[in-house]
């Protein structure tokens, strides 16, 4: 049984016919075929840029306890859930990072944190009420 091969060679393209005869195989060359060979493409070096200035930053400030604007903040639901605790009154001075209720969703309860230094302003549920995700909760002026 004969097959054929492909072979290149030194950049020169061989067709090659291969016979076997028992044990041992023996090879033919048909013709030689010239096709051209691509070059291996060169890497292109980047030319360097040049250099932009650099900008000097001021070192910053620490930012300042968010406050309550006029209109007051609107605190709202971060999911659907049952209110299981109020931990603060209307007229309440509030800070950052204090507790104002405790919402249940999931059976997990998690704790509803001021994100601003404020006074509560209204109180918009009581416990026990089931509330929807974005609803509003109370605003803190």
């Amino acid at each position: 049984m004969a097959r054929k091969f492909r072979v290149v060679v030194s950049g020169k393209e061989y067709i090659v016919e291969v016979e076997e005869l028992g044990s041992s195989t023996t090879a033919q060359v048909l013709q030689p075929v010239n096709v051209p060979v691509e070059k291996p493409v060169e890497k292109q070096i980047e030319k360097p840029r040049p250099e932009q200035p650099k900008i000097v930053e001021e070192p910053k400030q620490p930012a300042p306890k968010p406050s309550a604007p006029a209109g007051g903040i609107e605190i709202r639901s971060p999911m659907s859930g049952l209110i299981l605790k109020i931990h603060v009154s209307e007229g309440q001075q509030v800070s950052r990072g204090q507790k104002l209720l405790v919402l249940e969703a999931m059976k997990m309860e998690n704790d509803i944190l001021s994100e601003h230094d404020g006074k509560v302003a209204k109180i918009l549920v009581k416990e026990g009420d089931t509330v929807e995700t974005q609803q509003t909760l109370l605003i803190i002026q």
